[in-house]
């Protein structure tokens, strides 16, 4: 059931990406930049609460906010021309962990849209922030995603990857780091301390179900 819906929205959010490329003003250079850190705009998703979003709240589900997160990663890696070099690289784009804060509700069929950026890397993992808000207005709700790049099955450097593939972002350290870059860092410090806890705490259950 989740492939009849999900496949399709995944689909379209993709060939949305690849037509906002082709329409840009931009050029390749820039559009490869557009997402990357905080020196640069942030990739702009643009959808609505749709049927298949809402709850019998009559808001937004919460597991809503996490999938138009995904396809909002999915337009901005077409746009960029990520998601080709990936297919020629035969690599492998994969989420490991994500965390979400709920700031204010969003009515159906009402309008939001999602801002991405990269804003961290380092030799194993790569971190996204995300930020839900209507049209120029307020933070609705905060998406901060860790991802690992595989290729034939085994994690690569997602660093070396980057800078093979997207030469426009070369200077990845000085791309990244600024006044907002440094908030970025304190974000990614502490979401490292929590994966950590969580994984202690899932190897505590695993071994005890195991005995």
């Amino acid at each position: 059931e989740m492939g009849i819906v999900h496949i399709p929205r995944t689909a379209a959010a993709v060939a949305r990406g690849y037509m906002k490329r082709r329409l840009s003003p931009l050029s390749d250079h820039e559009k490869s930049l557009v997402g990357i850190g905080s020196k640069h705009p942030p990739h702009v998703y643009t959808s609505r609460a749709g049927l298949f979003d809402v709850d019998l709240m009559f808001h937004m589900n919460n597991a809503s906010y996490l999938t138009h997160a995904e396809l909002a990663r999915w337009e901005w890696t077409a746009f960029g021309g990520h998601l080709a070099a990936n297919l020629r690289s035969k690599s492998f784009f994969i989420v490991t962990a994500s965390m979400i804060r709920f700031r204010q509700e969003i009515k159906p069929f009402k309008k939001f849209e999602i801002e991405t950026r990269l804003g961290g890397i380092d030799d194993r993992n790569m971190w996204m922030y995300q930020t839900f808000h209507h049209e120029k207005g307020k933070v609705l709700a905060q998406v901060f995603t860790q991802a690992v790049i595989t290729k034939n099955g085994k994690v690569i450097n997602p660093r070396s990857w980057v800078e093979d593939h997207v030469p426009a972002a070369k200077d990845l350290d000085d791309l990244l780091s600024n006044e907002i870059g440094s908030l970025f860092d304190d974000k990614a410090t502490r979401f490292t301390h929590l994966e950590e806890a969580m994984r202690r705490s899932a190897a505590l259950y695993d071994d005890k179900v195991t005995k």
